[in-house]
């Protein structure tokens, strides 16, 4: 539990005003006692090739987490140069990680102060608005920023960019789980083949989960190509759908936007490699069966 902050005179009420809109367990709390730091799961979407529709993956999942276990959530658009995780959610956020890479002093209450909430109990740490300002952010920044977001949230989503790059590495040692996004074509999958050895020869063991994103297309592969090529078995298939792209150009997850279709329901199911749905479960989530 983090230690009170006392803003300078005149910061005091803006500070209460951000800090209201956060859940109960992420505000600071004046008490002494410390107990066992909290740690959330911490998954970080992994695609080394642009296109594969990792944006959309990460985005549905944080909001299909959201929407079960609402105020729980935090997501984290680590594609800081040209990320879209917020465009993607229809967020203009009055801050962002640049921001906090380059504050005095970067702590538990720093980072909650630039968050930007979402509906449904979403709340968003986007990237840069420039891909000049991004190259504040380095991997030492990353390194510090996620633990401190695992340790209020149960669950943490962090998109990365193309590649593994240097943040990317760092979000990796930080992961408790790794989302891995493929589409069904040669090059994409060669490339998370390589990946995949990349993370194995540096010594990355976190467990894996594979996705293969537009799964039905008609490109003279089969399914089974792709998970024996890349070593890993198939944890979730996400099919071509209209309304993906309809959903990021509205700016809308198509778990809220569309939730009745099969692309929703595939995406929502997602959220189930991390939080298997019980019997404890409300009716009203059960469509997410």
């Amino acid at each position: 539990m983090e230690s009170v902050v006392f803003a300078p005179a005149g910061l005091q009420d803006t500070v209460a005003e951000r800090l209201a809109g956060l859940p109960v367990s992420v505000k600071a709390s004046p008490s002494t006692a410390l107990p066992a730091p909290r740690k959330g799961k911490v998954i970080v979407v992994v695609s080394p090739k642009g296109g594969s529709g990792k944006t959309a993956v990460a985005t549905n999942l944080a909001a299909g987490l959201a929407m079960r276990f609402p105020g729980q959530v935090a997501a984290l658009d680590l594609d800081v140069q040209f990320g879209d995780m917020c465009t993607s959610m229809g967020l203009q956020p009055e801050h962002n990680l640049a921001e906090v890479a380059t504050s005095i002093q970067v702590d538990a209450t720093t980072i909650k102060l630039f968050l930007t909430p979402y509906e449904p109990g979403l709340f968003v740490l986007c990237g840069a608005r420039t891909p000049a300002e991004a190259d504040v952010v380095t991997h030492t920044h990353v390194s510090k920023i996620i633990p401190l977001l695992a340790a209020d949230f149960d669950y943490v989503v962090v998109d990365t960019p193309a590649g593994l790059d240097d943040r990317t590495l760092a979000a990796l040692e930080c992961a408790t789980d790794l989302l891995l996004v493929s589409s069904l074509d040669v090059t994409s999958i060669r490339s998370m083949r390589k990946a995949v050895d990349a993370m194995d020869a540096i010594g990355v063991t976190q467990a894996r989960h594979f996705v293969l994103n537009r799964a039905d297309a008609k490109v003279g592969l089969r399914v089974t190509d792709a998970s024996e090529a890349v070593g890993l078995p198939i944890k979730a298939m996400i099919p071509s759908a209209r309304e993906i792209p309809l959903s990021m150009n509205v700016g809308t997850p198509v778990v809220k936007l569309e939730p009745k279709s099969a692309v929703a329901k595939r995406m929502a199911q997602l959220s189930h490699l991390f939080a298997p749905v019980t019997a404890t479960d409300k009716p009203k989530r059960r469509w997410f069966r």
